[in-house]
């Protein structure tokens, strides 16, 4: 009797509540690609690709990444921002290419870190 390969895959989605203690980082490294790892409450959502796996369409996931996390960033901006200016400063929010413009920063445990500390 033959078993037949399994071709569905389960989807797993969850809510990822921004708390005070949410964090995002990114470890960078010199001989292996980059970990990105966002933290909030007890979950870890943690993303990596094997410098093997990182063909075009890696790439192009990772550049869409990017553009939402941009995109994101901006429109959250936009519902703190009131007549009197930003809710928060300048500083408290992370610059055009994604490195943290707060003063907070990550634990260098591992290859180079840039942290951004979510409100």
């Amino acid at each position: 009797m033959s078993r037949r390969p399994v071709t569905e895959m389960t989807r797993l989605s969850a809510h990822l509540a921004v708390c005070g203690g949410a964090s995002v980082h990114l470890y960078t490294y010199p001989d292996r690609s980059p970990i990105l790892t966002l933290t909030t409450g007890d979950v870890t959502v943690t993303i990596v690709m094997s410098k093997t796996d990182l063909d075009t369409s890696a790439m192009r996931f990772a550049r869409e990444l990017a553009d939402a996390v941009t995109r994101f960033a901006e429109d959250c901006q936009r519902f703190t921002t009131t007549t009197d200016g930003p809710a928060g400063s300048a500083s408290d929010y992370a610059t055009a290419d994604g490195s943290a413009s707060t003063s907070d920063s990550a634990p260098r445990s591992a290859g180079r870190s840039r942290a951004l500390r979510a409100a």
